[in-house]
């Protein structure tokens, strides 16, 4: 689950001020610090109450057992207030190696009246957690999330953030879904597995390495093979279907998508591609969709390159979904940021 949930609000909840322990009303002696093996339980609890969804200690493990991951959290006594959580990634800037930290999970207890104020455990959490990850000199020199207007107004308003981007969604419709499987050809299309995945690894690296070089003056997320088996193929609770486009005997692999197939309609999640022929692998993807019954395909595409995802007749429209950049810390200035980011689907933690 994003940070700012799945329509992009941030995950808070005041209630009505009711309160029969008196949390809210009695806010000292909180306990401010980073995530340890024994909150795990505590945070899966919160995130059910937040969320009405049940996150996993397998979740939990796949999104924050990783070295590049971050959580701060908030106790008055045994109580869990609040949490503020990141996934890392390393990126290209402008070109070069660099890190970036993705916000994730952000929750206050519905017992806490007001629980976005100055100095309440949200704004501790935040603080802490953006202190001590982001900026010069941090383990994370950006950050990122995708939060509604509102939860980005708030964060505008509390000085953590400033927009420098907004994410689109394309549909296309599919006229005539198939019954048939894909054939799948020697230089076509395969679509890979946990079991075949490894064979495959090199030419995923490979796609990576010709697609990021198209970004030398934007900002993208490395998605090399070790990154698409994380994200798709081991997330614990969602299934994707990846394929990879192969061109011949002597061109190469030419793409990789990855689709989220739900009932008759499919999800374009990420992809990567020899070159910017975007068209032909949205075909590509449709193609893919039709044959598993779906009736439309959908994603979703940062700002910046609304042109590119707008053809073959795709329906565009504006999300309420905001590309974020840090003003907490010292580090780069968020105007430096505007109409950057690559981003799509799959960059979400809970797409």
């Amino acid at each position: 689950m994003n940070g700012w949930t799945e329509n992009g609000e941030m995950a808070v909840v005041t209630g009505n001020g009711s309160n029969e322990k008196g949390v809210a009303d009695s806010l000292e002696n909180l306990e401010v610090r980073f995530v340890e093996p024994g909150d795990i339980k505590a945070i899966c609890g919160l995130f059910k109450k937040i969320f009405n969804e049940d996150m996993s200690e397998a979740h939990w493990h796949w999104k924050y057992d990783k070295d590049q991951s971050r959580a701060v959290v908030v106790y008055m006594g045994d109580d869990l207030l609040a949490h503020y959580g990141g996934v890392g990634t390393d990126i290209l800037l402008e070109g070069k190696q660099s890190t970036a930290m993705q916000i994730t999970d952000l929750m206050v207890d519905p017992v806490v009246r007001h629980g976005v104020r100055a100095r309440s455990p949200f704004y501790l959490a935040a603080e802490k957690f953006l202190h001590n990850t982001v900026g010069f000199e941090k383990p994370f020199l950006l950050s990122y999330g995708f939060p509604s207007e509102r939860a980005m107004g708030l964060s505008e308003k509390l000085g953590f953030f400033n927009p420098v981007g907004q994410m689109w969604e394309a549909e296309w419709e599919i006229e005539k879904p198939v019954d048939e499987k894909i054939t799948v050809k020697e230089n076509q299309i395969v679509e890979l597995t946990a079991e075949n995945y490894s064979q495959y690894e090199k030419d995923i690296d490979s796609l990576w390495n010709k697609f990021s070089k198209l970004f030398e003056d934007k900002i993208i997320c490395k998605k090399n093979a070790e990154y698409f088996r994380w994200r798709f193929l081991e997330h614990p609770a969602k299934n994707y279907a990846l394929y990879l486009v192969k061109g011949g005997w002597f061109r190469g692999p030419q793409a990789l998508l990855v689709l989220r197939h739900d009932n008759d309609q499919s999800m374009l999640m990420d992809l990567l591609g020899s070159s910017f022929e975007l068209q032909k692998l949205i075909r590509y993807a449709c193609d893919i969709s039709a044959a598993k019954n779906s009736h439309k395909m959908i994603s979703w595409c940062s700002d910046t390159f609304k042109t590119i995802f707008d053809v073959d007749k795709a329906k565009m429209k504006l999300l309420p979904i905001i590309i974020p950049a840090c003003s907490a810390t010292p580090g780069p200035a968020p105007d430096t940021q505007k109409n950057k980011w690559w981003f799509m689907p799959g960059d979400t933690d809970y797409l």
